[in-house]
């Protein structure tokens, strides 16, 4: 299985090393789907005890594969290219579920509009998302900044950690930053 969205892929790993020396041993996490995520599941395997949601097939299986790891899916429609699973069924597994981390990708991000996506079916499952845990980091490559897709989530302000990488010009950094919004740039 692999997706079918591969550009800047240098970028996403980077991304997701970084975004992974924020997780320990023993934390529940949630994990969208997406490119950039799925390098930061792959940088997780050193991990013990980790309690992981996720809408991603193929993240479930990487991270599956640890046999400390215990790892929860939602129902609902699978989406081939993102190899994930959307939808109202998606967003009822969410009520009552409570993770100290969500890492959540994006297919653009504006100051403008927020954090956009090419389906509305996603944006209910990923507000249902944002909602379940204590603190929302964001996993998207500089090229995302300034884009806009289809279907808006909300304002940047949802998100309290932004994890981009050097790309990222001093203006877009400063106006996360004056947003409320801390930036960690991987390099």
């Amino acid at each position: 299985m692999s997706l079918q969205h591969v550009d800047n892929m240098e970028r996403k790993r980077k991304i997701g090393q970084v975004a992974a020396s924020l997780v320990g041993n023993n934390e529940t996490l949630i994990i969208d789907s997406g490119s950039t995520t799925t390098q930061f599941a792959e940088n997780l395997r050193t991990r013990q005890e980790l309690n992981i949601i996720t809408n991603g097939l193929n993240i479930a299986l990487i991270l599956g594969a640890m046999p400390t790891n215990t790892v929860h899916m939602p129902a609902g429609q699978f989406k081939a290219p993102t190899l994930s699973l959307s939808g109202e069924k998606s967003v009822e597994f969410f009520v009552g579920i409570y993770a100290e981390k969500l890492f959540l990708a994006t297919a653009g991000v504006s100051f403008d509009v927020g954090l956009t996506y090419p389906s509305i079916g996603d944006i209910y499952v990923k507000r249902a998302m944002v909602k379940a845990a204590s603190h929302v980091y964001l996993l998207a490559d500089s090229t995302k900044i300034g884009r806009v897709a289809f279907s808006a989530l909300g304002g940047v302000e949802m998100v309290h950690t932004l994890i981009t990488d050097d790309g990222i010009s001093a203006e877009n950094r400063a106006e996360f930053e004056r947003r409320g919004v801390e930036v960690i740039v991987a390099r």
